[in-house]
């Protein structure tokens, strides 16, 4: 629903200039993308779309720039077969269906039946969220077992008055038949729940208490009381499609002649469909309003699928890959202070450290860690291990030995530390840097990405019809 509502305030923003431009016949090629033309109007309503969005200043000559890149990765993603798949097939008939709302219903009808829907909410109440300890109970409980659940609930909840509110999560964790934390509402709950939970302030819990289905001590973290109609009449648009199709049905009816309909006879639910079916597709070719906006969902879903099979692409890099790239662009990567990269070994014993360390100079540094468990800590751990690149400040013991700062305290158990490695001025491996050398290579398979896009697809650009963008 949201994206409706996006592309909804888009099309009140430029629907002076669209309806404008449906009935002239002026309306040039602002530029070719690909072999296809895109009109001034088309431009205009992603253009004004963008620049609601833009956090500063965007002029139509920088945005000519992010919009046929934007017109490539839709072409990319339809040579790809993108907009053939079912799923993308599905979604696209659901928007269309979503979108005509505004064009194919009756306002008033719809309205009226949007306010006996939220009639419905108010009379319902207010909601609140909860979190319970709750017990089961069978119908056909014994005393024995009663009286014993009715034990444990006054412990868990004298517990809970001790210890407080942080707690009550780890005792719905323990001791809940139910640990879901859900919204409620009055009329969807039992007297018995509704009464006792609905009287708390938010943050409070309840005694333990009795309803059908059990024992329960409920806990109150928000409530909401209902919103006015305006504020969650979308969202009862959305979870009400009856609402709709008595809208459309109405709207349908007044058309009904349009296509020869008797006008004294009513329609069948196939005539309203056919009717509406008859209208989808006269919308599409005949309203720039409606158009554009099913375009642009279309374009954008695509645009952003062919660039999650791009990212996905790039994601799978293997090892070689990024350090190849990183090796290219090794002087881009530099620490400010020199590191450690290595292994800090605290041992229960000399004898145990002295073995560690002259094991592990004989091993490549990627087989520290395992050679250390399987060696040393198979039975019983002799050895606590800490393996990475280190900067000052990371650990204690490197700080003392390696960067000559501070005292380390002795590990408990582990008196006797070793360190093997080296002390660097520049990373030698990517992993050192790799969060950050992941999204430079990211980035940079992406430019390269648009670059053979750009390459493959002919781009031209009336300049002077782009200075009239908004000023005609």
């Amino acid at each position: 629903m949201q994206k409706i509502l996006v592309s909804l305030l888009a099309l009140l923003a430029c629907l002076p200039s669209l309806r404008a431009m449906a009935g002239s016949d002026v309306d040039p090629v602002l530029m070719r993308v690909g072999g296809c033309d895109v009109t001034r109007s088309e431009f205009e309503y992603y253009y004004n779309r963008a620049v609601r969005l833009a956090s500063g200043e965007l002029t139509p000559k920088t945005y000519a720039r992010l919009f046929t890149d934007f017109k490539l990765k839709v072409q990319a993603a339809e040579a790809a077969g993108l907009d053939t798949l079912l799923a993308f097939r599905g979604e696209m008939a659901a928007y269309r269906a979503r979108l005509s709302v505004a064009w194919l219903t009756d306002s008033a009808v719809l309205d009226r039946a949007l306010r006996r829907r939220y009639a419905r909410v108010v009379a319902a109440g207010p909601a609140v969220r909860v979190e319970q300890v709750w017990r089961r109970l069978p119908q056909n409980v014994t005393g024995t077992a009663l009286r014993a659940a009715i034990v444990q609930m006054d412990s868990i909840y004298e517990a809970l008055c001790q210890v407080g509110p942080e707690a009550f999560g780890d005792f719905v964790e323990r001791f809940s038949d139910d640990d879901s934390v859900r919204w409620v509402r009055r009329l969807e709950e039992t007297a018995e729940f509704a009464d006792t939970v609905f009287a708390l302030k938010p943050g409070t819990w309840t005694r333990p208490f009795f309803t059908p289905r059990g024992l329960h001590i409920v806990r109150v973290l928000e409530r909401a009381e209902v919103p006015p109609f305006e504020a969650v009449r979308d969202s009862l648009l959305q979870a009400c499609p009856r609402c709709v199709a008595e809208a459309a049905r109405a709207w349908a009816e007044r058309r009904k002649e349009a296509y020869g309909f008797v006008a004294s006879r009513r329609l069948t639910d196939r005539q309203v469909q056919q009717i509406l079916a008859a209208e989808y597709t006269r919308l599409e070719r005949e309203d720039p309003v409606y158009r554009l906006a099913l375009q642009s969902y279309r374009e954008d879903a695509l645009a952003r699928a062919v660039d999650r099979r791009e990212a996905e692409r790039v994601a799978d890099a293997d090892e070689e890959t990024l350090q190849a790239y990183f090796d290219r662009h090794r002087a881009d990567y530099h620490w400010d202070t020199p590191r450690f990269r290595g292994i800090v070994l605290h041992c229960t014993g000399k004898r145990v450290a002295k073995r560690a360390r002259k094991m592990l100079k004989h091993l490549p540094e990627a087989e520290w860690s395992n050679a250390v468990r399987l060696m040393f800590n198979k039975d019983e751990v002799q050895i606590r291990v800490e393996q990475g690149t280190f900067a000052p400040g990371d650990n204690a013991s490197v700080d003392e030995r390696v960067f000559k700062r501070g005292e380390a305290p002795e590990v408990n158990g582990f008196p006797h530390t070793v360190l093997v490695g080296k002390k660097l001025k520049g990373p030698s491996d990517y992993r050192e840097v790799r969060p950050a050398l992941l999204a430079d290579y990211c980035a940079a398979s992406e430019s390269q990405w648009l670059a053979a896009l750009r390459a493959g697809g002919k781009v031209e650009i009336n300049q002077e019809v782009l200075k009239t963008v908004n000023n005609h």
